[in-house]
């Protein structure tokens, strides 16, 4: 097989307002960007729409397309607004209530259990079957026979039912899968047109009712899925399209459509993954490897860590009240984006989102009927937005009524317009200092040791003050930050993550027999790149231990090098590491033994990701980007500022705030008594005054 090479490939991220496209032509290294509005009611739409756009601009078609990247918030909003498919659940008798039982944890505030509404499962009991059959734990050993009878009977109810998916969850099939396996033989025999996931697949580890929700949400997906994605293949295809389209996961790496469609849980972060991606593969080429991600979209904003390069990863996976064991970047997000509507409340405060105007009517200033104000609404307002500026380089804003929708507030508050814009963004700045805390302080890091990457559509805008709060420097705004998420696509592998549950004990542990375990889930990695067709010489490994301390549930993943592991050395250098781990994020460690709970491989595709040029540095003046100045307003004072074209903007170029850069996808803006720099790569970055 052929390496993958890029000719002309293309990204598309579906965000809640917009949606992304960015393509990359090899030949020339030149990057097309576009933003279209996003169309909920049916995401393909937009998608289509986009591309083509996208393609016209970049001067070539759909036809020439050889990779398309597509992350897709289609399992994220399904969750988050529960209109999956209604799934069956075969699990073993007496288990029949797991998704009832759930764990001991509640959604919702303090005391707010005492008028909590407790989400449904997502399988509902009417829609659930037990049969008998057992496997024995720890051996593994089947102890009673699978009733193939009882099986067959519950296949041809559930059938009868109506479900449109099934999902095969039975005790202690992590130990040993054969009794699911002939589950979903006799389902195809019996409803072969039913699509079926079994646990043992989806996570082989412990834990039953996480096991059991995690496979309930990847079938509540798959109708859904397999629909979308299957529709979406057939129209760029109509549309003349060869390319192989690659779907984003929710750890940053990539799938084929085939194995989206069989594995969809895996999607449920697919869209903020791609920018924590980007932004780290910017950040290190600049070389500062520890960076904040801010990724402000219309409707949310995304926070992340990034540590000498690489995201943080959880395997813990939280959409909205349900939390389910799959691999995603360690993403915390709050509802907090450009189109977030703020409200002065009954006792007077004023509280800004989650609540978004969305895409359609959106902010005030969209001009499409919006009468709410909005964070966007703000920056015009203030002029952090300047009149020149057309949203996505083409839509006229509507700055009377923005004014207007402000005005609203200034009412309330018996204040300046102007105060009452500058109040909402003080606000929604908090709401993201707070999500930039959870990702930082919270765990054990300081943010003044990390960077800050700023990227979506408004990102730029508002990081310089969070920049200040958290003094987070240098402020990174990449090109093309209103695509971020787009552009990561186009530098992340094919990836995926096997595993199995171990749980020994250190002084139990043989160092040769882990890493055997090991190199078996590593031959089921490579099994799998060979099926997304990467060739062998493309396939890197990673190697994790899932520890915690004997008879305690907080784990930590450590990596693992195998020959260290075959040494004298044993687990020391991996309970060294946990510890480390555990004293910085908890503060202490515990006089107990060490217990590896589960082994992971992570199996990657290397693919030749986009090339980031490097210019030569020329003279710091930047007037030829100068193409207006008007008055701004930062904290209680209106500045003469000026405007700059970022498109004119060239490597080596100093610009003293205050400052607004406006581009096509973004705008940025530089604070009083801040500089910013044009770098050798074209990112923006923004230090204060004294700190030159």
């Amino acid at each position: 097989m052929e390496r993958y090479h890029m000719t002309y490939n293309l990204g598309v991220d579906v965000g809640g307002t917009f949606t992304d496209v960015i393509v990359f032509d090899e030949a020339t290294h030149e990057l097309t960007i576009d933003k279209v509005l996003s169309t909920p009611a049916n995401p393909s739409t937009g998608v289509q729409h986009g591309i083509e756009e996208a393609t016209a601009k970049a001067g070539t078609s759909v036809a020439d397309l050889e990779l398309l990247f597509h992350g897709t918030t289609v399992v994220t909003n399904m969750l988050l607004e529960e209109t999956g498919s209604r799934v069956g659940l075969v699990t073993t008798e007496g288990h029949e209530d797991v998704l009832h039982l759930a764990r001991a944890w509640t959604p919702g505030p303090l005391y707010g259990w005492m008028a909590m509404e407790k989400p449904d499962p997502l399988a509902d009991l009417v829609d659930t079957r037990g049969v008998g059959g057992t496997i024995a734990s720890p051996s593994g050993e089947e102890v009673e026979p699978l009733d193939e009878t009882a099986v067959r009977e519950a296949v041809q109810e559930l059938e009868a039912a109506g479900v449109e998916s099934v999902t095969v969850a039975l005790l202690n099939s992590y130990l040993n899968p054969a009794h699911e396996e002939r589950v979903r033989e006799i389902i195809g025999e019996e409803a072969p047109e039913l699509p079926v996931s079994v646990s043992s697949e989806i996570v082989p580890e412990y834990g039953e009712y996480e096991r059991t929700l995690t496979t309930v949400i990847n079938d509540y997906a798959r109708p859904t899925v397999i629909e979308y994605l299957e529709d979406l293949d057939e129209s760029l295809a109509a549309a003349g399209s060869t390319a192989r389209m690659n779907v984003v996961r929710s750890d940053g790496g990539l799938m084929s459509s085939r194995a989206a469609q069989r594995r969809p849980v895996e999607l449920a972060l697919s869209g903020p993954s791609g920018g924590v991606v980007g932004a780290a593969t910017i950040a290190s080429k600049k070389g500062v490897p520890d960076v904040l991600t801010l990724d402000m979209g219309g409707t949310s904003t995304d926070v992340s860590l990034v540590e000498d390069g690489t995201p943080e990863t959880t395997r813990q996976t939280k959409v909205g009240y349900r939390e389910f064991k799959s691999r995603s970047v360690d993403v915390n997000t709050v509802g907090a984006g450009g189109g977030s509507i703020a409200r002065v409340q009954l006792n007077g405060s004023l509280q800004v989102g989650p609540e978004s105007a969305g895409a359609d009517p959106g902010p005030a200033c969209y001009g499409q009927g919006g009468e709410e104000p909005t964070v966007t609404d703000a920056n015009v307002v203030l002029g952090r937005i300047p009149p020149s500026v057309q949203l996505g380089g083409r839509m006229d804003l509507d700055r009377e009524a923005a004014r207007e929708a402000v005005a609203t507030i200034a009412d309330q508050r018996d204040s300046s317009v102007e105060e009452a814009a500058q109040a909402i963004l003080d606000i929604v700045n908090e709401n993201m200092h707070g999500a930039l805390r959870v990702v930082s302080v919270e765990r054990g890091y300081d943010p003044r040791e990390f960077g800050l990457v700023a990227f979506g559509g408004a990102g730029p805008m508002h990081a310089n003050a969070l920049a200040d709060v958290m003094d987070a420097y240098p402020l990174i705004v990449p090109p093309g930050p209103g695509v971020m998420s787009a552009f990561g696509f186009l530098t992340s592998d094919v990836q995926n993550e096997f595993s199995e549950t171990y749980l020994e004990t250190d002084q139990n542990v043989d160092g040769d027999d882990v890493a055997g375990k090991l190199e078996a889930l590593a031959a089921e990695a490579g099994e799998w790149l060979r099926s997304e067709g990467v060739d062998d010489t493309d396939h890197e490994f990673e190697y994790y231990a899932d520890c915690r301390y004997f008879r305690q549930d907080i784990q930590m993943s450590i990596p693992v090098d195998l020959d260290g592991l075959r040494g004298e050395a044993g687990l020391a250098e991996i309970n060294d590491d946990f510890e480390r781990r555990h004293e910085r994020q908890f503060g202490f460690t515990l006089e107990a033994p060490l217990e590896v709970a589960n082994l992971r491989v992570i199996g990657k595709g290397l693919m030749e990701g986009v090339t980031i040029d490097e210019t030569e540095l020329s003279e710091a003046d930047p007037s030829a980007a100068v193409v207006d100045s008007s008055e701004v307003y930062f904290d209680g004072t209106d500045y003469e500022t000026t405007i700059y074209d970022r498109a004119e903007l060239r490597p080596g170029n100093e610009l003293d705030g205050p400052a607004i850069v406006t581009d096509d996808d973004s705008t940025v803006v530089v604070q009083p008594d801040h500089t910013a720099l044009i770098d050798r790569y074209g990112n923006i970055e923004i230090t204060r005054g004294d700190a030159q």
